[in-house]
């Protein structure tokens, strides 16, 4: 046996509290979309920063897990059978990170979109 139960245990509280502390820290940035009038924490570019560091983590913390659970199998079809959604879970946190990084670039073609309809209308009233 290469890694105790303990060290599992651990491991996964670990994992389990990050997320929670990730969650808590969402819900503090994204106040406005889910309708609290403002954040519970100051949110800096330091916070920023943290939270992308503990949503790392999480993320390395899944695959040793994941890892750890293959070394106890050792047999690839049982492994994706019995870990299949821990295994799609690792593979779209990724991805939704994306999503935030989209939502930024939403926000910018609107501020050029408006820009441009700006400089249009200061445009037709220089003409008239």
């Amino acid at each position: 046996m290469i890694f105790s139960p303990l060290f599992k245990k651990i491991l996964s509280f670990v994992n389990f509290s990050l997320i929670i502390v990730f969650i808590f820290g969402l819900i503090n940035i994204e106040h406005s979309s889910l309708g609290i009038p403002e954040p519970l924490i100051e949110i800096t570019d330091q916070t920023m920063i943290f939270f992308d560091i503990i949503f790392w983590t999480i993320v390395g913390l899944l695959a040793l897990e994941l890892v750890i659970a293959y070394l106890k199998i050792r047999d690839t079809k049982m492994f994706v059978k019995k870990y299949w959604l821990e295994i799609i879970m690792l593979v779209l946190m990724p991805i939704f990170v994306g999503f935030k990084i989209l939502k930024i670039s939403l926000k910018i073609i609107k501020q050029i979109k408006v820009g441009k309809t700006v400089f249009k209308l200061f445009h037709k009233i220089k003409k008239s």
